[in-house]
């Protein structure tokens, strides 16, 4: 067999197994430092193709759970602002049971008839306050009784399940007498403001929405505080609602999560012994290399020993 100075067989296949262990070697490191199984398509491309379709359902999964979080902090602020008026509505029948026993024994014009006057005025400006509410730029309390809000509570958008909140139209819910044509809430303490079609004045004589003390009675005003628990019932009921679409979300992302992961998460106690197979072999195929050299080496000592003698 003739003899290639340049190299020899032995070396050439050495160096090839060196080549594809390193290569091995560092392709598993990779994997091991990133914590993914599938780090290009020729990995595994069907299984990248379904992650892929998984990641995106997950984002929009996400983005509908957002929404839902957004609406349950609203809902929670109209609920907050509601059962605080049903308070004020109800501190406003006490007061008005004191005023008429003030009145009944002292007169309309005594002081301590004009305090519990006072305080009813104070009570419907503070009414006023409350429902011109507003979270994040927009009004708690809508003043049209179409409007509504619809939130949708799947990945798939306007086309998959939503929840519809309901206005919650306070001012209606805040009329008092057989017409309905005063308003408790409609109360400012001096001149007027208009807020989201509202019209808001100062409690004065001509005010022909002004409720006093006096010209209201206490059924009306049970009447009143009733449909404010009507309305802090429904903003319950969207709670409750907006609830049970969020831990369906919520618990949707997590499967989806975990599905995606064991497509694309490496096992690292596989690849980490993997890493070290492949480092054996590196090292393995590099002293093999490093012996075929020395063993070529000494060929050439041999033929050069071989001419010098002569």
């Amino acid at each position: 067999m003739g003899l290639t100075l340049g190299g020899n067989n032995s070396s050439f296949k050495s160096m090839r197994y060196l080549n594809d262990a390193k290569s091995k070697m560092d392709k598993s490191l990779l994997k091991i430092s990133s914590g993914k199984r599938i780090l290009t398509a020729a990995d595994d491309s069907g299984g990248l193709s379904v992650a892929m379709k998984l990641q995106n359902q997950i984002n929009t999964t996400k983005a509908a759970q957002d929404r839902v979080e957004n609406s349950k902090s609203f809902v929670e602020m109209q609920d907050t602002a509601v059962s605080s008026i049903a308070d004020i509505v109800q501190e406003m029948i006490s007061v008005k049971d004191n005023y008429e026993l003030k009145v009944d024994s002292n007169g309309a014009n005594s002081a301590e008839a004009m305090a519990y006057a006072n305080e009813f005025r104070d009570l419907q400006v503070q009414l006023g306050s409350m429902t011109a509410e507003k979270f994040n730029g927009v009004s708690l309390f809508s003043s049209h009784d179409s409007e509504s809000k619809t939130i949708y509570t799947s990945s798939s958008g306007s086309s998959g399940a939503s929840v519809t909140l309901d206005n919650l139209d306070i001012h209606a819910g805040l009329s008092a007498g057989s017409d309905f044509t005063k308003n408790l809430g409609k109360a400012l303490t001096s001149g007027s403001a208009t807020v989201d079609g509202v019209t808001y004045q100062s409690l004065d004589a001509s005010d022909t929405e002004a409720i006093s003390v006096s010209n209201i009675n206490e059924a009306d005003l049970d009447s009143v505080f009733n449909q404010i628990s009507a309305l802090r019932a429904e903003t319950g009921g969207d709670l409750s609602t907006l609830g049970f679409a969020s831990d369906y979300l919520s618990n949707m992302s997590v499967n989806m999560e975990s599905a995606h992961g064991r497509i694309m998460d490496v096992d690292l106690a596989e690849e980490s012994s993997n890493f070290a197979k492949y480092s054996m072999q590196y090292e393995a195929a590099a002293a093999a290399v490093a012996q075929a050299n020395v063993a070529m080496g000494a060929v050439l000592d041999l033929l050069l020993g071989s001419i010098n003698r002569k």
